[in-house]
């Protein structure tokens, strides 16, 4: 009887470390497959964020493109009042911070910020902006991007486009 019991007591101990034992490992399974999803989790939202960034490259180039025409017909005919009109409307789209029409010389001829008119553009950007001959973005650490397109006559360069577009980001924290 004496020994049954030591058996039972056996048997429970035994019991108990493969429970502990099981535990444990599962425990640690599930952290690796927590790791895992969260590894996942931020590949997706870069690879998201990349595509997302892609595209609106794509569709602000391709928004400018028409937007250069209408603006190059106005300057043409030197109906800067009209081009006011359609920057005006333009910038009151969400994300669209700032647009300026810059002269070769470097003065900015018409702008959405008024008190920027007349100025140099060197006083906001580099010079060189005004020598681009393609359509250009870049983007700053804010997710600010800067679009820069020619204006180009029929035989000389008109001026050069500069618009201001905040960019929109994944949040990661709001992300399921």
């Amino acid at each position: 009887m004496l020994e049954d019991r030591k058996r039972f007591i056996y048997a429970i101990g035994v019991f108990v470390l493969l429970l502990i034992g099981m535990f444990v490992w599962k425990n640690i399974a599930v952290k690796n497959v927590e790791k895992k999803m969260e590894a996942q989790h931020a590949q997706l939202i870069e690879k998201s964020q990349q595509v997302i960034t892609s595209k609106t490259y794509e569709l602000v180039r391709l928004t400018t493109i028409p937007l250069v025409w209408v603006i190059r017909g106005e300057m043409i005919r030197e109906n800067y009042g009209q081009i006011d009109e359609y920057l005006n409307q333009f910038v009151k789209e969400p994300n669209i911070k700032l647009i300026l029409v810059v002269k070769p010389d470097g003065t900015i001829a018409v702008a959405t910020d008024k008190k920027l008119e007349g100025a140099p553009i060197s006083s906001l950007f580099s010079q060189d902006l005004v020598e681009q001959n393609e359509i250009s973005i870049s983007e700053d650490e804010k997710g600010t991007m800067r679009i820069v397109a020619p204006i180009m006559g029929l035989n000389a360069k008109l001026g050069v486009l500069i618009m201001l577009y905040d960019s929109e980001k994944i949040n990661i924290e709001a992300a399921p």
